[in-house]
């Protein structure tokens, strides 16, 4: 193996925070009664919780946890789409010494099953009617979940299995009063190593791993990514990605904690950039593929402008790229270049970013998958810099993290502070730190091959630059050899191809085969996509995979492809952080990629 490479920034090992989410939780809040801390949308308007607000919301279902007679260390599932009640029930499972069990929203019925029985949740605390129903349907069997709470809506009727948000906080009310110090008890008695979550991954290769996340885990992945990029009760952040991945259960929620920052939750991914126009947030993080919708919205109305004014778009694009190219050599622009795209700023970007919402935007995160490095010079040049970084839900979400000012597009950045990482002979990437997690759940086999002296094996495969940057070249598992012996990566490809615009996902193929092939689906959003069999989008995809094909020696390159009628859905094809199930479309897709294979490739 490799020598470890270590951040530049030391762990902080005495922040002065608590080292449990409870009271990291009550600490701000004491700090912060009177401050807003949750907006929800009301019609048109956005509604704040106080800081004081959402405490008693978190001690009132609390107690109503208690009142069922919950032990510490039993679990608790939350099955919802981001909304205040989310954070809330989340911080009221850890006060009364429960686990967390975040539940995906996509997830199928019987996905759901497996993990409510796997994990032995005894409530479940869900959305709306809708999940409830399905929930219902399942009940004969899941013996152990004694108790459903419903967040929105009224509770059936003749069934007192199921009762009403409101119903519990009233009954957390009249416990509370029958137990007044039992709740503080229960959280002031967690240890830091004390299991908070189980997060389940995202199943790409098979049945979902519990993963178990401390309380040390969380508040000192927070804690970390605090020292890597600024963030303070000034902030505004948009809550959207899932909250049960553990990448938003970080920059949003567990950040919150430690900067006593304003969270506005979006329920819908597809309504993100209207509720980013009104919030104008100062930190945002996504995943790559909305930031490609973005930048081909963006490059779409550039297209469209025409006259003198292309002119200017033509020179501004230019001015953003020398800056970019200052930057990437690790150098201030000139002052030429400087005064220039400040011109250009007022002229063309400034307008650009004030459209998305994104003028008051200080720092801008991309995660859970790799993002094109052009697209990120192209968002640099406009004045917005995107800071990619890599983890898993095993390392608490991130385990490096590119630097503002000091970021290098195509690598995902330095370890976090106090976190170490190291190439095995084989390439794969191995994490050692705080944020390594404690082991799956109930299967001390898996925990055993991953975990490994306090190193874990993260099934990726990269390499460390002189500087100490990572940069991930692919899955390990998705790393497959044609039939003439050549190994391929497809992932890198697969980014390329989807930075493209019109193209909205690609899957590249090949696994014994005797030649590399693609499934491409189209972006709809995207003015270029009039169909499959139209001839410009043809013309489209060609060019696409000419330009990765240019990079490639001649067996890894793309001899034949097909173009999908349907996007990719969450929940069948993709996971719920946006990654392809490649068992998943060759299975539902194998008549399409064998006609493909059936079909004489291109010289």
């Amino acid at each position: 193996m490799n020598s470890a490479v270590r951040a530049p920034e030391p762990a902080a090992e005495s922040t002065g925070r608590p080292e449990t989410v409870p009271a990291l939780f009550q600490r701000t809040a004491a700090q912060r009664p009177d401050a807003a801390a949750l907006f929800f949308k009301a019609g048109q308007r956005w509604v704040p919780i106080t800081w004081a607000e959402y405490a008693r919301a978190v001690s009132r279902l609390g107690n109503a946890l208690l009142a069922e007679g919950l032990q510490p260390r039993d679990r608790v599932a939350v099955w919802s789409a981001n909304r205040p009640e989310w954070q809330i029930t989340d911080l009221a499972i850890l006060h009364a010494g429960l686990e967390t069990v975040a539940i995906y929203q996509t997830l199928a019925p019987d996905q759901v099953k497996y993990l409510l029985s796997h994990s032995e949740s005894k409530v479940l605390v869900v959305d709306d009617r809708k999940l409830l129903e399905q929930v219902v349907a399942m009940r004969s069997d899941l013996p152990l979940l004694q108790r459903a709470i419903l967040i929105e809506g009224s509770a059936p009727e003749l069934d007192d299995w199921v009762i009403s948000w409101e119903q519990a906080l009233r009954r957390g009310d009249d416990f509370g009063r029958g137990r007044p110090g039992l709740l503080v008890s229960r959280w002031q008695a967690l240890e830091p190593d004390d299991t908070a979550s189980l997060i389940y991954t995202s199943g790409t290769t098979g049945v979902p791993k519990a993963a178990i996340l401390t309380h040390r885990n969380l508040t000192w992945t927070a804690t970390a990514t605090l020292q890597c990029f600024r963030g303070d009760a000034s902030d505004r952040v948009v809550s959207y990605l899932p909250l049960a991945h553990i990448l938003e259960r970080v920059v949003s929620h567990l950040r919150q904690l430690c900067t006593g920052c304003q969270v506005y939750f979006c329920p819908t991914v597809d309504k993100v950039m209207e509720v980013v126009h009104e919030v104008h947030p100062t930190y945002f993080t996504s995943v790559p593929r909305l930031w490609e919708k973005i930048y081909a919205g963006i490059r779409d109305r550039m297209d469209r402008v025409g006259g003198p004014r292309r002119l200017i778009r033509d020179w501004a694009l230019l001015m953003g790229a020398r800056r970019t190219a200052a930057y990437e050599r690790g150098k201030s622009p000139s002052p030429l270049i400087a005064w220039q795209w400040s011109l250009a700023d007022r002229l063309v970007f400034r307008s650009i970013r004030e459209t998305l919402g994104f003028d008051k935007i200080q720092i801008c995160v991309s995660g859970s998958a790799a993002v094109s490095p052009d697209m990120l010079r192209f968002f640099y040049g406009l004045g917005i810099e995107i800071l990619e970084g890599y983890g898993l839900t095993e390392t608490t979400a991130p385990a490096t993290f590119n630097r503002p000012g000091k970021a290098r597009f195509g690598t995902v950045g330095l370890p976090l502070p106090g976190v170490e990482v190291r190439i095995a002979s084989d390439g794969e990437i191995m994490v050692k730190g705080g944020n390594v997690f404690g082991g799956y759940y109930k299967d001390p086999k898996a925990t055993h091959e991953e975990l490994v002296d306090g190193w874990l094996k993260t099934g990726d495969i990269g390499e460390l630059d002189k500087d100490g940057y990572l940069k991930i070249t692919d899955r390990k598992k998705d790393l497959f050899k044609t039939s003439g012996g050549k190994y391929v990566a497809p992932g890198a490809m697969e980014t390329q191809l989807r930075s493209h615009r019109g193209i909205g996902q690609a899957v590249v193929l090949g696994d014994g085969r005797p030649f590399v092939a693609a499934l491409i689906t189209l972006d709809r959003d995207a003015g270029e996509t009039r169909g499959a069999s139209d001839a410009g989008v043809k013309r489209l995809v060609d060019e696409a995979i000419a330009e990765v094909n240019r990079e490639l020696s001649h067996p890894e390159q793309i001899k034949k492809w097909r173009i999908l009628d349907a996007d990719f859905v969450v929940g069948d094809e993709l996971t719920p952080s946006m990654k392809v199930k490649r068992k998943r479309i060759a299975e539902k897709y194998g008549s399409d990629i064998e006609s493909l294979y059936a079909e004489k490739k291109t010289p």
